[in-house]
């Protein structure tokens, strides 16, 4: 019945995987809203750029185009407060011994689809 119940130095290691496990889940969590971000970017751009061929018969065009920049704006934004938004969370846990998306991976995740959205920015006002 002991076992059941440690006490002392038991009790205090089993708090302490715990909570270890408990930082390790709040990293995956962060790390799966930051995927779930990124996705997002992604919509957002391809909404841009189904804009301007569902309606390229629209005129004038630059109404199409105008439209079509709100979504890829909004990519950016959402693109910049994710990373900001998983570094913030990373720092607070990096005290704890957890696995994070290393910042270089990070920051290349993030750069690449900063192009992306610069590409699809071109493609809106370039399509036709």
């Amino acid at each position: 019945m002991a076992d059941d119940h440690p006490r002392g130095e038991k009790r205090t290691e089993l708090a302490d995987d715990r909570t270890s496990l408990a930082s390790d889940r709040t990293m995956l969590a962060s790390e799966r809203t930051l995927a779930a971000w990124w996705r997002t970017v992604i919509a957002s751009l391809a909404a841009a750029i189904a804009l301007v061929k569902i309606y390229e018969e629209v005129e004038p065009a630059w109404a199409v185009r105008a439209a079509a920049t709100v979504p890829v704006a909004l990519a950016l934004v959402i693109l910049f407060v994710a990373a900001r938004r998983y570094t913030r969370t990373a720092k607070r846990i990096e005290s704890e011994c957890v696995e994070r998306v290393p910042r270089a991976e990070l920051w290349v995740g993030t750069a690449l689809l900063f192009l992306l959205c610069l590409a699809a920015g071109w493609a809106v006002w370039t399509l036709r």
